[in-house]
């Protein structure tokens, strides 16, 4: 999608949208193509689905510790 159509109906503005999307860019979960005037914005699919497999066992990780923790605190 174009920023345009990203930021339609939203109240984020293009710029801090782009300024996102150039952080998610450099990460690999997003590439850009231009196409006339405007760049499109690709999500990479497989790089996002690592990203969130990565963030569940490290969720698992912190529930994991806290709940070693309450039971020392409740102990």
């Amino acid at each position: 999608m174009s920023i345009t159509k990203l930021t339609a109906g939203s109240k984020v503005t293009r710029q801090a949208i782009t300024k996102h999307l150039r952080v998610m860019e450099a990460a690999g979960l997003v590439r850009s193509a231009r196409h006339g005037r405007e760049n499109v914005w690709q999500l990479d699919q497989r790089r996002l689905e690592d990203a969130r497999y990565c963030l569940d066992l490290i969720s698992k990780q912190w529930d994991n510790a806290l709940g070693r923790l309450r039971k020392f605190v409740e102990g």
